[in-house]
């Protein structure tokens, strides 16, 4: 009914580009969430070529804790969200995640049969070293704008931002100059501050004028 209601194109376009709906059912983060888990569990089981190492326990627990209070988080949220903007985030987040999957895929590549790695180059790996994780930032922040800036969803945001910026990204890019000695000089190791900051203030502004229409 949402999508027959906001979504077929012809003599209603006016009103498709100045509706706003009210997520008392938040559909759109629901749908990106599922399709996002959905495609990383059959990456991982399809895709990864895992070796002997074990996760640490921790890690287990955590993502059995986050994954639900994520689910949760977006089943409270009730946000405003106009059609256009609908249709921007179900664009940018298909377009992240097939970068994503590209991204996923040159590592799987790498590995041989004795489980070594070699320098990934193509897609994003020519301008920083763990596009991947680059992706999923953008994947999830794509989310919170389709909750309509749901603050719970602000945490959510906030928490793999830091994860990946300080915690997950650093030891890979380190790990790869101390092992590659050609590795190329020029990859960041995730993203200029200055233009994450600039695209989070862009993205903030296009959306509340998209919400003003």
């Amino acid at each position: 009914l949402v999508v027959r209601r906001y979504f077929i194109p012809g003599s209603c376009m006016r009103s498709f580009q100045n509706t706003k709906f009210t997520q008392d059912q938040p559909w759109l983060p629901s749908l990106l969430l599922q399709a996002q888990l959905t495609r990383r569990l059959l990456e991982s089981l399809l895709l990864v070529k895992h070796d002997s190492s074990k996760m640490h326990v921790s890690h287990l627990v955590f993502a059995l804790c986050y994954y639900p209070a994520l689910s949760l988080s977006i089943n409270l949220s009730s946000g405003l969200v106009t059609s256009t903007t609908a249709v921007f985030v179900l664009a940018f987040f298909t377009w992240h995640r097939t970068i994503q999957y590209h991204c996923h895929s040159i590592l799987a590549s790498l590995r041989s049969s004795q489980v070594t790695y070699g320098i990934p180059y193509g897609d994003w790996f020519e301008y920083v070293s763990s596009p991947h994780y680059l992706a999923e930032m953008i994947i999830y922040s794509t989310i919170f704008v389709g909750s309509g800036y749901s603050y719970l969803l602000c945490l959510n945001c906030v928490y793999q931002i830091l994860n990946f910026s300080l915690i997950c990204t650093p030891p890979t890019h380190y790990w790869y100059l101390k092992k590659f000695d050609d590795y190329p000089k020029s990859r960041k190791i995730l993203i200029p501050l200055i233009l994450l900051i600039f695209l989070t203030i862009l993205d903030f502004i296009l959306s509340f004028y998209w919400n003003l229409c």
